[in-house]
């Protein structure tokens, strides 16, 4: 794809313009289903992959016209869906395991409404932050996207990034009970 058909592409994605994603999605996502598949050694994985980082194109897609590079920010995406995938994997096999020793370790039902008190808890806590650090955070911990690929998607430093990260905690910590902190 040459760079100004890319250029346009992206400016009317970030318009919401279902076409240019269409475009967008024609051209690279057999090439990144190619790449993950070429370092992951499975198709299938690779695809569900690949179609998951086209899902965060376009709930990202206001912030993409100002990448200088589709192509390697779409490899970055690839690498680090890669590596997040083999992380959870391993977090994974390792939670098997734990659950294998530790049959008779249930979640009883009070622990459960606990935790779905918490998590309801910190999604107050998120929508009430300022935009800037609500849409950071969410970009982050939701999206799994890394500190340098939000601080370039918002075209600000990746310490800017940080601090809105670290602030958003403290907001979350706070509106948490003390005796939770622990979780955190």
């Amino acid at each position: 794809m040459d760079k100004e058909l890319e250029i346009q592409c992206l400016a009317s994605l970030a318009l919401g313009d279902h076409k240019a994603f269409k475009i967008l999605f024609l051209f690279y996502f057999p090439k990144v289903k190619y790449f993950i598949t070429k370092l992951i050694k499975s198709e299938i994985e690779a695809e569900d992959l690949a179609q998951d980082i086209f899902e965060k194109i376009w709930l990202l897609r206001k912030d993409l016209s100002a990448i200088d590079s589709f192509s390697s920010y779409l490899y970055r995406m690839a690498v680090n869906s890669v590596l997040n995938s083999l992380k959870k994997k391993k977090h994974h096999k390792i939670y098997l395991e734990h659950l294998q020793h530790n049959k008779n370790n249930q979640l009883t039902a009070e622990e459960a409404i606990y935790a779905r008190e918490i998590e309801l808890l910190i999604l107050l806590a998120v929508s009430n932050m300022p935009i800037q650090r609500r849409k950071i955070f969410e970009m982050s911990r939701f999206h799994g996207l890394k500190n340098i690929e939000i601080a370039n998607l918002k075209n600000i430093s990746k310490r800017t990034v940080e601090v809105h990260i670290s602030l958003a905690l403290k907001e979350i910590r706070k509106i948490i009970p003390s005796s939770l902190s622990f979780f955190f």
